[in-house]
């Protein structure tokens, strides 16, 4: 008895750092369409003009978040070998520029604390990625995450698209 009493403020301490991992559990795959990001140059993040959390939200008790899966390049005649995923909770309002009625182009200097990952792509075979932040952690709070995109190796072609596979989401307490 006396052992479950020492342990148990050290583990309580430990939930409260958000040390716990919690169960992982499967999310639904998701396109990311490249054609947005065609008139776009490697400084730029374009930010798609849909929340793809739709509402789904994680309790404010839960931190840490990490998505993986794998990605998936459906390739048309690109050369697109990596790229650099973003996420916010709202759709940027200054410094960027609309493009049509589907995304945002945003400086990428500007942007650095909504990085959430890098994707690496291989034509051929799905590849690993893992996806966190505090971008990531404060979309998933408040159940609105747009996602944005940076090219830094390669260029896509119209049509083109990214899908991601196999998701799991795993938060801490």
């Amino acid at each position: 008895m006396k052992k479950a009493l020492f342990v148990a403020p050290f583990a309580l301490s430990l939930a409260a750092c958000g040390i716990i991992p919690l169960p992982s559990i499967p999310i639904p795959n998701a396109e990311i369409p490249l054609s947005s990001v065609l008139a776009t140059t490697s400084n730029q993040v374009v930010y798609l003009n849909r929340n793809a959390l739709g509402g789904a939200s994680m309790p404010s008790q839960l931190r840490d978040l990490t998505i993986t899966g794998d990605a998936v390049y459906v390739k048309k005649g690109g050369t697109l070998k990596s790229l650099r995923l973003y996420v916010r909770s709202s759709l940027p309002t200054t410094d960027c520029k609309l493009i049509g009625t589907m995304a945002y182009a945003c400086p990428a200097a500007g942007e650095g604390s909504q990085v959430i990952g890098t994707v690496n792509l291989n034509a051929t075979e799905p590849q690993k990625f893992t996806l966190r932040g505090e971008a990531l952690d404060e979309a998933a709070k408040k159940g609105t995450g747009f996602f944005g995109v940076q090219i830094i190796d390669g260029i896509p072609v119209e049509s083109e698209i990214i899908e991601l596979r196999n998701m799991r989401a795993q938060p801490r307490l």
